[in-house]
């Protein structure tokens, strides 16, 4: 049965009287207007982001996922979405703000723990729904996420747990407040694939990666992929990191159960917040740089009241458009610096570093480490692996003072240095963050 025929039931509930969601920003006037939802579909009472830590486009659709392929049929998928930066921070606050790296300006090197300064003071979508009545709460993996940066703004819980206890923990608060009379919106953050490395036996023995991997205190260690030491080192980490992305998967799909009754009415996306070189450029983890592999993320859409048949997004997109899509699928009036009408506009930036691609194909690159201060293009159609650069052609550099006019590059004031839980440094040492 078509599920917007099924939702009819609950026409007395959905949010009447609501605003239509803002289609542009008269402030940044984008040139076309994106249709999504499909005409004359309810709004979502609720949502849900769930961010996959360090999860690749690519290893998503290699590895078996049941639950991303279910998401898929029943909504959309994004054929090409790039993440905001290529580490967590910048792109979380990316993905909550609905800005780009350059534009809100929080580029700054992690494991500098306890130097960083608070995240900008711009609206954020958690605010943005408070205000018109959505509660709202956050279950998070990462330890970054617990820096006393303000990450907790607008979000009536924002509370730490791990992967294991993630669906446990939703399952609570739903049970104990969530109810139908009310919205809600929920970011979860799985830590997914971030390195160590645990795989379950089942998918460890599906991908064929020896135990003897996994004999450290901690699991696998990128480490070990990044200093390349040991014969097929850089393979079995690849092997490995694809059979925690079906771990992951089911993990989603717990964190799906976990919503009970209130899944039929809740608008769910899936993205990452990066990617991870897994061998590729000589590279290993997701270090300082801007490669397909690192800024290349799943983008997975279902609205509960669009059958899958009918729900289509742009096939180019950043997910830095997420604070608009949540907005507009639970019919809330709201402008965001991105919006879907920017398709297919893709940016990402680390550490001063910047990857364009403007139509979504020819992508241009400034990075001195590679040929100095001259930009660099790559077709990512031709050449996927980005493999052959060449120099970027005069009039894509030139649209950079267009973008520059939409979204000015802004810079946050350093701060004297805080003192860092040590748990939350020793956790960090684990995830790898921290050399000692």
């Amino acid at each position: 049965m078509n599920r917007r025929v099924a939702s009819l039931a609950l026409a007395a509930v959905a949010c009447s009287g609501s605003p239509t969601p803002s289609q542009t920003s008269p402030s940044s006037s984008p040139a076309r207007t994106v249709q999504w939802v499909p005409e004359d579909t309810r709004p979502a009472r609720n949502a849900v982001l769930i961010v996959l830590d360090t999860t690749r486009d690519d290893a998503t659709r290699a590895a078996h996922t049941p639950t991303l392929d279910a998401l898929t049929a029943e909504g959309t998928r994004v054929d090409r979405a790039w993440s905001g930066g290529t580490w967590t921070v910048p792109s979380v606050v990316s993905l909550l703000t609905g800005q780009f790296v350059r534009h809100h300006g929080w580029d700054l090197p992690s494991a500098r723990m306890g130097k960083y300064p608070p995240l900008p003071d711009v609206p954020r979508l958690p605010e943005v729904l408070q205000k018109q009545g959505v509660k709202t709460s956050a279950l998070y993996a990462n330890p970054y996420l617990s820096e006393p940066l303000g990450f907790d703004r607008g979000f009536d819980s924002w509370k730490r747990t791990s992967d294991a206890h993630m669906a446990k923990q939703l399952e609570k608060l739903v049970s104990s407040s969530w109810t139908r009379t009310d919205r809600h919106f929920a970011y979860l953050h799985l830590l997914g694939p971030h390195s160590p490395l645990k795989p379950s036996d089942a998918a460890r023995e599906r991908w064929e990666v020896d135990a003897q991997w996994f004999s450290g205190k901690h699991g696998f260690m990128v480490g070990e992929a990044k200093r390349n030491q040991k014969d097929g080192v850089r393979a079995a980490y690849k092997a490995a990191y694809h059979a925690v992305i079906e771990d992951t998967d089911a993990l989603v799909g717990a964190l799906l159960a976990a919503l009970g009754p209130h899944r039929k009415d809740t608008l769910v996306i899936v993205t990452s917040d990066h990617g991870e070189l897994l061998g590729e450029h000589g590279q290993a983890g997701h270090g300082w740089w801007l490669y397909e592999e690192l800024t290349r993320v799943p983008f997975v859409v279902d609205h509960p009241f669009a059958a899958g048949d009918v729900e289509s997004l742009p096939s180019i997109l950043s997910n830095v458009s997420v604070a608009d899509l949540i907005t507009r699928g639970m019919g809330i009036e709201a402008e965001w610096p991105v919006t879907l009408s920017d398709a297919p506009l893709l940016a990402a930036k680390r550490d001063g570093r910047e990857a364009v691609a403007f139509d979504g194909v020819h992508k241009v690159v400034w990075d001195e480490r590679i040929t100095g201060n001259s930009p660099i293009e790559y077709h990512l159609d031709a050449d996927p692996g980005e493999a052959s650069p060449i120099a970027a052609s005069a009039d894509r550099v030139a649209r950079l003072d267009t973008l520059q006019q939409r979204f000015p590059v802004s810079r946050l004031e350093l701060v004297e240095p805080q003192p860092v839980d040590p748990d939350t440094m020793k956790d960090l040492e684990t995830l790898g963050y921290v050399d000692r």
